[in-house]
């Protein structure tokens, strides 16, 4: 679903943590975070023998299956694909079960969008197909359009709104521009796509169009296919509007599993619909529009790459715009491959990647989903010369992402009390498999072991390995300034919302990880029809290098967490940026109000975080001399730590949920109300005080230490 990169939306993440990030604990040389020195060597052993499996030709000839045909939610291609991957499964030696659902999924009928003056024009609409293109003339490719836009039928002069975010109204609001009662044009870009309809309806607006400006994808960024891997003027970005930061899933039965017999929510009473009818275009149709707009000329930030003058309106630009949806229950399956742990069969390690797209899905998801296929089979070659893994590893091929994490929010919905009793980390899998850059986002508890896998993998013909390209991106997006020092770490992102992981994390408090590796232009035919083998292979992976490079990372991350004596996790990094958030949001309470700021528990918060981040230093000593020992009893209070460790994140849920959002439940990480993928750290508090809340901030600060004080008891085993 995502476009793979870093996102420093946790404030001030990029220099505020760095002089605890500098400090963490690494283990003694020689020995592999959670294991002991006589068993890191085995351990090394197990990871050098997975690290040599991965075939680029095997990884070819997986991803030429899974792209064959257009395969989103629904199709009768992504079906087969479910069976293909289940056989794969089989053939490694994986225990294999579906789980199936019926959810509520639109499909686009009529879609038209005529400029009716000055100078009438019929918009495209439809994605262009370039000249000689194998891969744009088969059958069943999906239109292009916005998941869960409503039907419409609406005439309006056009107001350009940039990005279209709530800072672009506030700018519309200074010029004296109103959009109400006006068609909105937007760019992708500056949020996720779904954030712009919901702003533009609060302001009035009757309708949306999205349109892919040249500055961000096109041939501002280079040349464009099929000469370059960027984004051509005919191409079109599909894409979900579902009010996922509300909750994602099956909008009809939230926080219940989409099976036969599930009490389902009336159409009119849906609140994650779009509010107003939205359409992707080109931007051959974007410039078509913004054309023949006249008024303000727009400020040089909402200025894009088109060869005209950006001007806002309203008008003259008169569109008329008409959709029609086909709403209906859809069949989605997930598929499950299991190897049952030899130690520790309760305790799980579950690595998820979405199969379906949006029409080949080439890069999202088929590179992430090909990397997981590569581990489950390498580790199926190690079964069968008698290694098992200490914990049980499920492998998850998730249907129907695109459209709103349909599959996994059903899944985890339908097992939320067994996930939550067993799993101990699920880790992620979407788009990223295109280049040698990584990028990791995780529960701060595992910001070391993130920093540890990537030093571990090499990359092939350099010097280098994936923390050394990691380091150099986050240094880019976070360069040094006055009065803060060079990044001596790479920066773990915090987990908001715009794939797999969300409901693990957000609803149940599982910890989780997500990574990708990319490269330039890996983004460039994003959710179009040109995400297809000939544009990956001829400019993202020719030899399925990367492919490899990714099968290796997520195979070693996966042989740690399921191996480790002891999990790699360290509740004293986590406290310690939580810390940091807590320091973020007051700063900004009392920069806005000294008066309200006062009656927000600061202290409080603080004093909680600082318990919790000491318990977890305690907790990691322990487990540190116990890996020294060999007795029994070490073994048994190393099993009972294991247990706190992965309980300790569950205390962080609330259960009454977020204010307005109960579905969302994590105290220290959700998406944003207002963007969408871009996490808000401590969201209850940080959000109130965004809004000018003062009493909701300080009721959201108790909760917030309750549940720290909850894990705080549970790290010390109380």
């Amino acid at each position: 679903m995502k476009r793979w990169r870093l996102e420093l939306i946790a404030l001030g993440l990029a220099t505020a943590g760095v002089t605890w990030l500098n400090a963490q604990h690494a283990p003694s040389a020689g020995r592999i975070r959670g294991f002991a020195a006589a068993s890191s060597a085995a351990e090394a052993a197990r990871e050098r023998e997975l690290k040599a499996a991965p075939s680029p030709k095997i990884a070819e000839a997986d991803f030429d299956v899974m792209t064959a045909e257009p395969h989103h939610a629904g199709s009768p291609y992504e079906i087969k694909l479910a069976d293909y991957v289940g056989d794969r499964f089989k053939e490694f030696g994986l225990e294999v079960t579906r789980y199936e659902y019926s959810v509520l999924l639109p499909w686009p009928g009529e879609r038209r969008i005529d400029i009716l003056g000055p100078d009438p024009v019929k918009l495209q609409v439809e994605e262009e197909k370039l000249r000689g293109d194998q891969w744009a003339d088969k059958p069943g490719i999906l239109p292009a359009y916005n998941a869960y836009s409503p039907s419409g039928d609406v005439t309006g002069d056009i107001v350009y709104v940039n990005f279209g975010v709530p800072a672009d109204y506030e700018t519309l609001a200074r010029l004296g521009i109103d959009v109400k009662g006006k068609i909105v044009l937007a760019r992708y870009g500056g949020s996720w796509r779904g954030i712009k309809p919901k702003v533009a309806a609060e302001h009035g607006a009757i309708a949306c169009i999205i349109y892919s400006d040249p500055h961000e994808d096109g041939y501002f960024q280079g040349d464009v296919f099929p000469n370059g891997p960027f984004r051509g003027p005919g191409m079109i970005q599909r894409g979900s509007v579902m009010d996922m930061p509300r909750y994602p899933g099956d909008p009809s039965t939230p926080g219940r599993p989409s099976k036969p017999g599930v009490e389902r929510v009336p159409m009119d009473k849906i609140e994650t619909f779009a509010p107003i009818p939205v359409e992707p275009i080109s931007y051959r149709d974007g410039e078509e529009i913004l054309r023949r707009l006249k008024g303000p000329v727009a400020p040089e930030a909402w200025r894009g790459a088109l060869p005209i003058t950006y001007h806002i309106g309203p008008g003259p630009a008169n569109v008329h715009m008409k959709l029609q949806m086909d709403y209906g229950q859809r069949r989605l399956i997930d598929v499950v491959g299991k190897i049952t742990g030899a130690v520790a069969p309760d305790e799980w390690i579950v690595i998820g990647s979405h199969r379906d797209a949006w029409t080949f899905g080439a890069s999202d998801s088929v590179s992430g989903h090909v990397s997981m296929n590569s581990v489950a089979r390498a580790m199926g070659e190690m079964l069968k010369k008698g290694w098992r893994p200490r914990r049980t590893i499920l492998f998850v091929s998730w249907d129907g992402e695109e459209q709103g994490l349909l599959g996994s929010t059903e899944w985890v919905e339908d097992l939320a009390t067994e996930l939550s009793a067993k799993v101990a980390v699920y880790v992620n899998r979407d788009a990223g498999a295109g280049g040698t850059t990584f990028s990791s986002s995780a529960v701060h508890s595992l910001t070391p072991f993130a920093h540890e896998l990537a030093q571990s993998i090499s990359i092939e013909g350099t010097s280098k390995t994936l923390f050394d390209t990691w380091l150099e991106r986050s240094r880019d997006q976070s360069p040094a300034r006055d009065g803060h020092p060079m990044l001596k770490l790479p920066t773990v992102g915090a987990l908001g919302s715009g794939s797999d992981y969300t409901a693990f994390l957000d609803h149940v408090g599982i910890p989780s990880m997500d990574m990708g590796l990319s490269g330039r232009g890996g983004d460039g035919t994003y959710h179009s029809t040109y995400d297809n083998p000939d544009w990956f292979k001829k400019y993202i992976d020719p030899q399925f290098k990367y492919s490899v490079l990714a099968a290796q990372v997520t195979g070693v991350a996966l042989l740690r967490l399921a191996d480790a004596e002891l999990l790699p996790m360290d509740y004293e990094s986590y406290g310690n940026q939580i810390l940091e958030y807590i320091r973020d949001i007051e700063q900004q309470a009392t920069t806005a109000s000294a008066a309200d700021a006062k009656r927000i528990d600061f202290a409080g918060m603080k004093s909680a975080a600082e318990a919790f981040t000491k318990a977890g230093a305690a907790l990691r000593q322990r487990g540190d001399t116990l890996l020294a020992g060999s007795s029994t009893s070490s073994g048994q209070a190393l099993a009972e730590i294991n247990h706190r460790l992965m309980m300790a994140e569950r205390d962080l849920i609330e259960p009454a949920g977020l204010p307005d959002r109960p579905w969302y439940r994590h105290v220290i990480y959700a998406p944003g109300l207002y963007t969408g993928y871009g996490v808000k750290t401590i969201p209850g508090v940080r959000e109130a005080v965004d809004a000018g809340n003062d009493a909701r901030a300080a009721e959201q600060a108790t909760v917030v230490i309750r549940a720290l004080r909850r894990a705080t008891k549970t790290l010390q085993g109380n």
